[in-house]
């Protein structure tokens, strides 16, 4: 059965982002492609707009633009002594079984949490049955060292025709990334085989929604240490189970976005899904997802991502900016009616030129540094990088900034927003080569 939610009339609220129908909503869980569907599950709370009585919220899209709102997927089990589902991921047995691992939190705030199995009841994913009682991993018999209780955020991969298990925990003085491996493929029995990832917890309270991917002969560490989302490029060797990096960096330079899930979609494509957060309260909603992102790392291992290009599809208008060359006098980019847009801007620079983009209150600074946004450290750029390409999306009070696949920006703005956007050069000439704006139009969901 359906939960019955308020309507949500805030003109503010994201529209073609996806999020619940009302109400609470962070980490995106368990997202994978199954029969055709994108299926994503989230952190929610359907009883009330701030952060409690978690549960996992579960929706479907073909094209990931319009969603499907199916019924809530977990819901804590008081019975079991459970508390919250917290965050997790859904993978299949090596027979095709798809399993939901989530970390179970109790009411006994003295009790540890520990990694609970769920089970589809039904082919369509509508009903999911959770084994509270017999859990694939609890701290009594993981077979590692003495984590603090505060052990969670399951992520499961494959490699080389084996399975294993990432999850953030507490060692000592140290938050820590532990490896698991489950033999047999069935999800089930899991094996300790080492510590892939540490940061001393004086610096970093914890490791949460950790994800490991290959991509290329590379592999991509993510994790949300309680500030901007950092990525690791680096080598992952299966004999001594360790993730050697090589290269850092934020995966968006704002604490806006946060709790990555990342899935590979039919073609390989690796789409990554965040949390848009820091939304005003007491609205009806808090939180959605940010755009689905693109990501890949580049020949020297850097990450790159960018909007999926099946947001094209809500684009319903086009207005093109003439070439011309830019200076110190701001030139003013009028910018679509409404609440909903979408920018990209062609640029050409030489190497030690400063570009300064302003919008909806926000300052995009490119210069020999990197992109600055806001005063925030720089994000580098290649070497040597002449040819720019800025692309930005708004939606209601969400926005979201690209920089040459680079550097992203995620942040909630005041609403409503001005109507111009200004650039300006020094050092130049800068050229603006070309550039476009869309208006876009809302993606409403439906419910199943």
């Amino acid at each position: 059965m359906a939960h019955r939610y308020p309507v949500i009339t805030d003109p503010a609220r994201p529209q073609w982002h996806f999020g619940p129908p009302a109400y609470w909503m962070n980490d995106p869980n368990g997202a994978c492609w199954h029969d055709g569907w994108c299926h994503l599950f989230y952190q929610h709370n359907p009883h009330g707009d701030e952060w409690g009585d978690i549960h996992w919220g579960h929706a479907r899209s073909r094209d990931l633009v319009q969603w499907e709102h199916l019924p809530l997927a977990l819901h804590p089990q008081p019975g079991a002594g459970e508390k919250h589902c917290y965050s997790g991921c859904l993978a299949f047995t090596d027979a095709g079984a798809p399993r939901i691992l989530y970390t179970s939190v109790k009411a006994d705030p003295a009790a540890p949490a520990n990694q609970v199995p769920a089970t589809p009841a039904d082919p369509g994913w509508r009903t999911w049955t959770q084994h509270v009682a017999t859990p694939v991993l609890d701290l009594s018999t993981h077979g590692g060292p003495a984590f603090d209780r505060d052990w969670r955020d399951p992520f499961v991969f494959r490699e080389a025709g084996r399975t294993f298990l990432i999850l953030g925990a507490t060692l000592g003085d140290e938050t820590v990334i532990p490896l698991y491996e489950n033999p047999a493929g069935d999800l089930q029995q899991w094996h300790y085989r080492g510590i892939i990832h540490r940061a001393p917890r004086s610096q970093t309270v914890f490791l949460e929604c950790p994800n490991l991917v290959r991509l290329g002969d590379k592999w991509l560490l993510l994790t949300s240490p309680c500030r901007e989302v950092e990525w690791h490029s680096g080598t992952l060797d299966l004999e001594t189970c360790r993730f050697h990096p090589e290269r850092t960096g934020v995966v968006d330079a704002s604490d806006h976005y946060y709790a990555t899930h990342p899935a590979a979609d039919p073609t390989g494509r690796t789409v990554l899904f965040g949390w848009a957060q820091k939304f005003p309260k007491h609205r009806g909603w808090n939180g959605c997802l940010g755009v689905p992102r693109r990501v890949w790392l580049d020949e020297d291992g850097w990450f790159c991502s960018e909007p999926v290009a099946e947001l094209a599809a809500l684009r319903t208008g086009e207005t093109a900016w003439a070439a011309q060359t830019l200076s110190s006098t701001p030139l003013s980019l009028p910018l679509p009616a409404g609440a909903r847009h979408e920018g990209e801007i062609t640029l050409a620079r030489p190497a030690a030129a400063t570009i300064t983009f302003a919008i909806a209150g926000i300052t995009v600074a490119i210069g020999p540094a990197g992109v600055q946004f806001d005063q925030r450290p720089p994000v580098p750029l290649p070497a040597g990088e002449t040819g720019l390409q800025l692309r930005w999306l708004l939606d209601g009070s969400l926005l979201e900034v690209f920089v040459s696949a680079r550097a992203a920006y995620t942040r909630v703005v005041a609403f409503p927003v001005a109507a111009t956007a200004t650039l300006t050069a020094t050092n130049g000439p800068v050229q603006l080569v070309a550039g476009t704006s869309w208006t876009l139009r809302a993606a409403p969901s439906t419910v199943a």
